[in-house]
Order: structure tokens, then sequence, then C-alpha cells
């Protein structure tokens, strides 16, 4: 064995030809520390921390990332934005009164690059959240339905696509659909009043799809009698269908953003509902858990992003109106794809409830 002590200059080797195996030790001051063990299989072993390239780079706003020198692997984490929910119908009493849909939760897609397959710079441009519908202020009219959220890009090299927005409430039997939960492969569909809105590819029936309920890859598919909307692994979670008799709630995801919970709707014999709460993340096959849906005339609670997830849970739905007060606004989506909640539905003379916004997208990008 050698030590080297402090000025000490090396002009040989350290390990030479039948001197294979030992230890490098380093001395500061009176002691001496093993720094490097090389054993009998030429392993290499070392005593302290190895530091190199160790870098993380978040973005809650589009911007630029910059490639650390020396980094050997670069993974990139994208989550897209969430649909938008739709706003409550304005009816006359009497007559059926939907509220409107939650917005689908956006995906969350990660992938691992070699350092240098990328070029030094790259921009990351996050989706922007669907946009709610608008309160419908005219009589006997019906809402306006949520728009898509946006994708989010690492330059061309990787997409994660938004959720679709919720429903507008209608004056029919017929349901409000929910957005579908975007994927992987292609963003969530909005919903419409009576037609399955699907959660976005890929469409597959071992890894889940666009037209499956429940799923792995893409996103979850809206619910179509009220019930709970469908959840999602890395898919964004569905937007749950409006009804007239109660809210129900958003579907989760596991990685992705989760839906938004639908309104509280008014049926034919001026029963007012609550609106349902939004989907939650990091569980599966079931809904609820995120931002709470507002009592009878109350908005919902707006979604929250997870600190160590990265992804949005879902808004909570509004309640819809009562004999003398207009109905809820949906909860917006927390930022990282949660999806908007539904607006409230409401009599004639009062406004129904504005749908919430979609979460915006996130991004975090590690290299080592």
């Amino acid at each position: 064995m050698s030590t080297i002590s402090s000025g000490t200059t090396i002009s040989t080797a350290l390990v030479s030809a039948g001197d294979t195996t030992g230890a490098l030790v380093f001395k500061t001051g009176s002691g001496a520390t093993t720094a490097m063990t090389i054993g009998s299989d030429q392993s290499v072993t070392f005593a302290g921390v190895v530091s190199g390239v160790n870098n993380v780079q978040e973005f809650t706003a589009s911007g630029t990332w910059t490639k650390p020198t020396g980094a050997t692997f670069v993974m990139v984490e994208l989550w897209s934005a969430g649909g938008g929910g739709g706003s409550g119908r304005r009816g006359s009493a009497g007559s059926y009164r939907c509220s409107g849909g939650g917005g689908g939760g956006g995906a969350h897609v990660k992938y691992i690059f070699k350092a240098s397959d990328l070029t030094s710079t790259v921009t990351v441009t996050l989706g922007a959240g669907g946009t709610g519908g608008a309160a419908q202020t005219v009589d006997s009219n019906d809402g306006s339905v949520g728009t898509v959220g946006g994708n989010t890009t690492f330059g061309a090299y990787l997409t994660s696509y938004g959720g679709g927005g919720g429903s507008q409430g209608n004056g029919g039997t017929l349901y409000c659909m929910g957005g579908g939960g975007g994927g992987s492969g292609s963003a969530g569909t909005a919903g419409s009043p009576g037609f399955p809105s699907s959660g976005g590819g890929p469409s597959s029936t071992y890894f889940g799809g666009s037209t499956n309920p429940e799923n792995t890859g893409g996103g979850g598919a809206a619910s179509i009698t009220g019930s709970t909307g469908y959840s999602a692994e890395w898919g964004g979670g569905g937007g749950t269908g409006g009804i007239f008799i109660y809210g129900s709630f958003g579907g989760n995801s596991i990685f992705g953003g989760a839906g938004g919970g639908s309104g509280g709707g008014i049926d034919n014999t001026n029963a007012y509902t609550a609106g349902g709460a939004g989907g939650s993340n990091g569980v599966w096959y079931s809904g609820g858990g995120g931002g709470a849906g507002g009592a009878t005339t109350v908005a919902g609670t707006a979604g929250t992003q997870s600190a160590t997830l990265g992804s949005g849970t879902g808004g909570g739905g509004g309640g819809s109106s009562n004999a003398s007060t207009p109905a809820g606004a949906g909860g917006a989506g927390g930022a990282g794809g949660g999806g908007g909640g539904g607006g409230g539905g409401s009599l004639n003379s009062f406004n129904s409830g504005a749908g919430g916004a979609g979460g915006k997208g996130y991004a975090r990008i590690y290299s080592w």
C-alpha cells in the first residue's frame, strides 16, 4: 500500500503490474483516510461520495432547458394541461337542468434520453389549462362546453397530451359528458350531451386505450351515466358527466392529472343538488378525493398540485342554484393537469355555474 501526503507528486502509475489490489489512502494532517479500494476481482469501491453532474430543472412556466456540461443521461417528465369544465343549463321550473361535466385530466409521460442525442438547449412549452364554459346568462338555454387542455412539449422530442373539456349542461334527460383524460399519444375528446367522450390514446385492450373505460397508458374515459369518471395510470383521469340528480366524482390517475367533478343539476321536481368532488392522484379504480364539490349555490373547491407526484387533482363541481341564488361555479383544476369542475344548473332568472379552468402543465428534467 502506498500513502499520498499533501504536496506529493506522483510520477508513476498508482497501480502497476503485479500490484493489482490494495487501497488508495489520502492523508490530511495526522490522519489517513482510505479513498478507493481495488478488489481482487478488479472491482473499485469508493469510500466517499463521487461527485459529478446532478442537475434538476423544474418548469412551472414555459422556458428553455440547458443541457449541463458532462451529462450522460437526461430524464424528462411532462404533464399536460387539464380540460376546462362545462357550464350548467339555465332553464324553467319543472324542466331538467343538467350541470356541466368535469374536464379530463392531462397525461404524464416520462422518457430517458442519452444526453448526446439532445441539442444544447431545448424549448419547454407548458400546456395552458382548458378554459371553463361561461355561465349561461340567458333563460332557457344550455350551458357552454369547456375547452381541451394544451399539450406540454420538450422540443420535438416528447409530447404529453391534454385532457378533454367537459360538456355543457342541457335541458333534456340526456347525460352531459365529462371530458376524456389526455394520453401519451393523443388528447382526450371533449364531452357532448348523450355521447361518450373518450380518453386519449394509445388504444389497446391490453394497455388501456381511448375507448376503454379503465386504462393504463391512455386517458380515462368520461362517465356517461352520471357516475364516477373512469381512472387511468399514466393518462389523465376522466371528467365525470353531469346529470340533473346529483354531482358525481371525477376519475383518478396514479401519475397523470385527475378529472374534474360535475356540477349539481336540478330535476323536473325542482330538487337542488350539490356538486361532485374532483378526482385525486396517486390512486386507481376510484374517484373523488380532489377539490370538494360545492353545496347548493356554492362554488366547487379548486384542485391542488402534489409536491411529490407533480400531478394535479381535479376541481370540484359547483352546486346548483336554488329558488333565490345563482348556481356555483366549478373549481379550477390543480397545476399539473387537473381537470376543471363543472358548473351547476340553474333556474331561469339566475345564472348557471361557470365551468372551472383546467390546471396548467408542468415539467421536471433530471440530468446525470
